[in-house]
């Protein structure tokens, strides 16, 4: 499924029924981190179907961990200013995913101006108490934005390199498919 958000209609800039808006920014900005990890996991099953090496991290549990598999990949294959401009992505994706911990398991609190979110994480021995950020109404919409414009580069990018990818098979004749 995947959502999109639409400001007019959930009342972003009104104070009735913030709580739901900020609700909605909330989902709108997980939907955007899990696209993003289906772009990768698609574009490494298309890089195996292709019969290019992939590291044993490619079927992590991790999404961070497939990326760094993806990156590697990448970098040992001539993908050249393709396989640039997809790590030059997979950079920008990393800086904005910072956020998906903060924004998927802290704790959100609607404010009249906007929200504050507290962030606690848990290494399996100790408890990081993260600072409280607060963000104005116009600032979620860039966070919003952002995050979204790091997705969709990145999943145009990595298109490219599916492309590549199944055509170098295709040229060699190692396509499976």
């Amino acid at each position: 499924m995947t959502a999109h958000f639409d400001p007019n209609r959930v009342s972003f800039f009104r104070l009735d029924e913030w709580s739901v808006a900020v609700c909605a920014w909330r989902g709108c900005c997980i939907e955007v981190f899990s696209r993003a990890e289906h772009s990768v996991a698609d574009c490494l099953r298309h890089l195996a179907s292709a019969g290019v090496p992939l590291g044993k991290d490619a079927l992590n549990p991790f999404g961070g961990n497939r990326l760094k598999a993806l990156r590697a990949c990448i970098e040992q294959q001539d993908f050249g200013v393709h396989g640039r401009a997809a790590l030059r992505r997979m950079k920008e994706w990393e800086r904005v995913d910072e956020l998906r911990a903060h924004l998927a398991h802290g704790e959100v609190k609607a404010t009249a101006d906007g929200i504050s979110v507290r962030h606690i994480a848990f290494d399996g021995k100790t408890e990081t108490r993260h600072p409280q950020k607060t963000y104005t109404r116009l600032a979620m919409l860039h966070v919003l934005a952002d995050i979204e414009a790091a997705q969709k580069s990145l999943h145009h990018q990595l298109g490219q390199i599916k492309t590549l990818a199944l055509k170098k098979a295709s040229n060699s004749g190692s396509n499976p498919g």
